[in-house]
């Protein structure tokens, strides 16, 4: 399945972003949520939505999400 492309360009780069690091997008909710690799109840995870009050601001809390996932560091990644 094809993931859609979000109308915010930030809040489309962040995903990109996202997806490069090895998460994971799935269709739920409003829009969609983005989970880590790490595949079990205690992976992370962040929603994203489809209508953002303040889309830079959306993409920052993405970015920061990804960058804080332990689960990336244990894999040798920052």
């Amino acid at each position: 399945m094809v993931r859609p492309t979000h109308t915010s360009k930030e809040v489309e780069a962040a995903i990109c972003h996202a997806e490069s690091m090895g998460w994971r997008f799935r269709k739920m909710g409003h829009w969609g949520r983005l989970f880590c690799e790490h595949a079990d109840r205690d992976g992370c995870a962040q929603q994203v939505n489809g209508t953002p009050r303040n889309a830079e601001n959306h993409a920052k809390q993405i970015r920061r999400a990804v960058e804080r996932c332990p689960h990336q560091r244990e894999r040798g990644q920052t």
